[in-house]
């Protein structure tokens, strides 16, 4: 699907594409058809919130972008951490631009739009880049309205109002994985599919961060777990028996927010959603 069309006006006048994508499931939550999109222009990829992932997973998308010669960076948007290194490739950019337009006898700044599927942080990245509530953030996936330029600084101004591409996938593994990111409304899916494959893949990455939280043992079905969550939260109906729904979308909320540990749920390479630069 297309990014909203109140962008498009802008598009020729900007420089680079800022794609955000979310650092624990880096390949699936791409915007689909950025290239396209992008038409030619610089692409820098961003792996925000990366203090949710694994570091040295995180390292292991950073090398790898380094290998295709995709720009990445990995930050926390929310903390402000790693945005230097943002600004450092922005900078960069934004010199090359001035030194182009210079021999040509003209000025002008390294104009960048953001953007992103719902819910990767796009408006809290502009938000930390420009030092102040600049766009309204949230946790529900496409709260951001209004096209706008900021200036973070003199060599380069942002569009805002991120570029909403809806995510590739709804269904399946890789449409249950973003549901549990909040990339895609809990609506999407029953929430009890989503945990079923969210644990699937977690145990296949060796990543044992609901069981251990709940004191399981790593290998019992989703019933099981859910029916831990529900008991041990007090998710209790009427007649003594656990709510499946809320523990359910409990524990995807505690697996959103980071509240069960660091996760990365995808590697380079893997045969869910190939990277393709």
């Amino acid at each position: 699907m297309n990014p909203l069309l109140n962008i498009r006006p802008y598009l020729k006048l900007v420089d680079v594409v800022v794609e955000v994508v979310e650092a624990r499931l880096p390949a699936s939550s791409r915007c689909p058809g950025i290239e396209e999109f992008s038409g030619g222009k610089g692409l820098v990829r961003v792996l925000n919130k990366a203090d949710l992932a694994l570091p040295p997973a995180t390292r292991e998308w950073l090398e790898y972008y380094k290998e295709l010669g995709i720009t990445a960076v990995a930050v926390d948007a929310r903390q402000g951490r790693g945005l230097g290194g943002l600004r450092a490739v922005l900078d960069q950019m934004s010199a090359r631009k001035r030194e182009r337009l210079r021999r040509q006898g003209r000025q002008g700044p390294l104009r960048a739009v953001v953007v992103g599927i719902p819910n990767v942080g796009k408006s809290s990245l502009i938000n930390r880049l420009v030092g102040r509530a600049a766009t309204r953030t949230g946790d529900r996936p496409g709260i951001t309205r209004g096209p706008q330029w900021v200036r973070p600084g003199d060599g380069w101004e942002l569009l805002d109002t991120p570029g909403v591409f809806a995510p590739a996938h709804r269904k399946g593994r890789t449409g249950a994985l973003l549901t549990a990111l909040g990339c895609l409304p809990e609506e999407t899916m029953r929430p009890e599919e989503a945990v079923e494959e969210l644990l699937g893949a977690l145990r296949e990455h060796n990543l044992f961060v609901v069981d251990k939280a709940y004191g399981l043992k790593g290998n019992e079905p989703p019933e099981v777990v859910l029916e831990a969550v529900g008991r041990r939260r007090g998710l209790i109906l009427p007649g003594g028996g656990v709510d499946v729904e809320r523990a359910a979308s409990f524990l995807l909320r505690e697996f959103r927010r980071g509240a069960l540990g660091k996760a990365t749920l995808e590697r380079p390479g893997e045969g869910g959603s190939p990277e393709t630069g």
